[in-house]
């Protein structure tokens, strides 16, 4: 399927700074209509062949430059549940890596450049959601110490106390990645997103970006959501415990209770600089702007910055020594 301008025809698209549909051909808002798909191997608009891989749900015709959507692949049980659009347009993605990246000395010379910067594209990662109500049974051995001095005498006083607690806390949308190309770490690091700002599934939302349906079955990730869960929940519980100089706990009993999982799609920026034989990846959030990549070194700037600077130094010092031995 594609999103078609009424008023001149071309792709619309959704604007993340409208929040809008957009057609940036005759500038019309909220003008789309939707046009059913032409299969997984035939673009829509311009009927050139598309090879989408196993996991595309939407794509960009690489002929006509137009953002189509796979139905075969959102729909019935691969319909997700809910979509976070995104937030962050891919201008304000680009000013992002600049802004981030721009004063850094050795950065290669094309890395910021617009011609690497426009293959930057949105991507909707596939997610799913865990709902948990869980239990925390706690008891410990929690210590006070007081301190204070008497003339040249320093006192101190410990005193130990039975610690027992018990917390009853729900978790609501634990998010894990059920895609296999993206990095569970990259993924993990570019939270949180606010999941408050996450809508009932609507495929419009997907116009103009690239899309990823769900690798795998919750049960098959969920153990991260628990991990997630689990630590959080012993973070809150070393809250309520702040009094203690140390607590040393003696029995731990957490349980998590299923009651929830559902699939969601969010917002990634994606870009790969290709640098002397190596892909580097940067991936950015696409509603918070939050960005995690490293970049490549260029030896030869290094090297030529050290240079000039070693002969700076040399020619600075020569100057010094002459007016010194004219003295």
């Amino acid at each position: 399927m594609v999103y078609k301008c009424l008023n001149c025809g071309a792709n619309a698209i959704f604007d993340p700074d409208k929040g809008k549909m957009y057609c940036p051909h005759c500038d019309g808002i909220d003008s789309e209509q939707l046009q059913p798909g032409a299969g997984l191997n035939s673009c829509v608009v311009c009927g050139a062949p598309v090879e989408p891989d196993q996991y595309t749900s939407a794509t960009k015709c690489e002929h006509c430059g137009s953002y189509m959507i796979f139905e075969e692949r959102i729909t019935g049980e691969r319909e997700p549940h809910l979509i976070l659009p995104f937030k962050v347009s891919k201008q304000k993605a680009k000013d992002c890596l600049k802004e981030k990246f721009g004063k850094k000395l050795f950065i290669p010379d094309g890395f910021l450049k617009e011609a690497s910067l426009d293959k930057m594209e949105g991507i909707y990662v596939p997610f799913f959601m865990y709902d948990y109500d869980c239990t925390y049974e706690y008891s410990g051995t929690g210590k006070k110490v007081r301190r204070w001095r008497s003339g040249n005498t320093e006192y101190t006083e410990t005193s130990t106390f039975q610690v027992e607690r018990v917390m009853d806390v729900p978790f609501d949308k634990i998010p894990v990645d059920a895609s296999i190309k993206m990095e569970d770490g990259a993924m993990d690091l570019l939270e949180p997103y606010d999941y408050s700002a996450l809508e009932a599934f609507q495929t419009k939302y997907m116009s103009g970006f690239l899309g990823e349906m769900k690798n795998m079955e919750p049960s098959e990730v969920e153990n991260r959501a628990r991990h997630k869960a689990k630590a959080d929940a012993e973070s809150l519980m070393r809250g309520t415990m702040t009094e203690y100089e140390a607590v040393t706990p003696t029995r731990q009993n957490l349980n998590l209770i299923g009651k929830r999982t559902q699939y969601a799609l969010l917002p990634v920026w994606d870009y790969t600089f290709r640098y002397k034989g190596k892909d580097y990846h940067f991936k950015l959030n696409g509603q918070t702007g939050k960005l995690i990549g490293a970049t490549p070194i260029s030896w030869g700037k290094a090297i030529g910055y050290t240079a000039t600077m070693f002969f700076g130094l040399y020619a600075v010092l020569g100057l010094l020594l002459n007016i010194l031995g004219g003295l």
